[in-house]
């Protein structure tokens, strides 16, 4: 399942997201495996969000919602609306990724 970024458009799989993005970060395996281990709610906590931003990654709540993206260029401004969008369904599905990334995929967000 997909999910596009809201800056380039970019479609990313929704398993690379939870599973794969991590190691782009250029953390330790040690804290990649801690990470793994986190809840989906402590997954974006500012120490991971910042590693995350280093490997020109932003999401809103969730991994699923991806505001901006390594394909994105330099300069490129995320869609508002598409972010508002994104985050009005982030809070209605809070807990349902899942659902969440397939509510993202149907509405091609």
């Amino acid at each position: 399942m997909d999910v596009h970024c809201t800056t380039c458009g970019e479609p990313w799989d929704t398993y690379h997201l939870w599973h794969d993005a991590i190691w782009d970060t250029g953390l330790s395996e040690a804290e990649i495996r801690a990470w793994e281990k986190l809840p989906q709610s402590g997954k974006l906590a500012p120490k991971w969000r910042q590693q995350f931003e280093a490997a020109c990654y932003v999401f809103g709540r969730t991994v699923i919602n991806v505001i901006r993206c390594p394909a994105c260029p330099k300069d490129a401004q995320p869609d508002r609306a598409k972010v508002q969008i994104n985050a009005e369904i982030e809070n209605l599905l809070a807990g349902d990724e899942d659902g969440l990334a397939a509510t993202y995929e149907d509405h091609g967000l």
